[in-house]
C-alpha cells in the first residue's frame, strides 16, 4: 500500500549521488542540524536518506531508543544518543547524558594487566573511573583509546569480554 508519504529511496539516492560534495555537506547540514567535515559520498548521501525517512514517517520509537541505550557499551555514544525526534532542534539540554557504571566484577582497587606493543600495561581500577600513567579516566574504552591512539572496546581491550557471537 503505498502512501503520499512514500519515497522512492533509489531514485533519491541516485540525485543524492550526482551532487558536488559541498553541496551534500550543507544538505548534512540542514538534515542535522550541524556541519561535518566528511569526505565520504557514499556514508554522506546514506545519512542524509536516513534523515529524510525520519522526517517523511518519524524516528525510531522511545522503546528500540531505550534497548539502544542498553545496549551501548561505549559511554560516548550514550552521550549522543539525542531525545530529540528530529536532530534539526537539537541543543545542550535536549540529549543523554548516563553516567558510567563500572562492571559490578571489577572492584576499586583492582589491577587491570595487560602486555600491548611489548609495553607492560597496567590500569587501577578506582570507585568511579579508571586511573593509567597517572591520569583519570572516566571508561575502559578511554583508557584503551589513550594507549592505542583508536577507539577500543574496554572490556575487550584488557580481556574481559570474549570477541564473537560466542561471549
Amino acid at each position: 500500500m503505498k502512501t503520499k508519504k512514500q519515497l522512492n529511496i533509489d531514485k533519491r539516492e541516485e540525485a543524492l549521488m550526482g551532487l558536488p560534495m559541498p553541496e551534500l555537506r550543507e544538505r548534512f547540514a540542514v538534515c542535522y542540524g550541524h556541519s561535518t567535515t566528511s569526505r565520504n559520498r557514499v556514508h554522506l548521501v546514506h545519512r542524509i536518506l536516513w534523515a529524510e525517512q525520519r522526517d517523511a514517517f518519524g524516528g525510531i520509537s522511545e522503546a528500540a531508543r531505550n534497548k539502544a541505550l542498553a545496549m551501548a557499551d561505549d559511554r560516548d555514544a550514550k552521550e549522543r544518543f539525542a531525545q530529540a525526534k528530529s536532530p534539526a532542534v537539537r541543543d545542550a539540554k535536549n540529549t543523554v547524558t548516563i553516567g558510567y557504571h563500572s562492571a559490578p566484577n571489577l572492584l576499586p582497587g583492582t589491577v587491570l594487566h595487560r602486555e600491548y606493543q611489548g609495553t607492560d600495561v597496567r590500569v587501577l581500577v578506582l570507585e568511579k573511573g579508571f586511573e593509567w600513567n597517572g591520569e583519570f579516566y572516566k571508561s575502559l574504552s578511554a583508557v584503551a583509546r589513550a594507549i592505542t591512539g583508536t577507539r577500543w572496546n574496554g572490556k575487550l581491550f584488557f580481556g574481559l569480554k570474549k570477541t564473537g557471537g560466542n561471549a
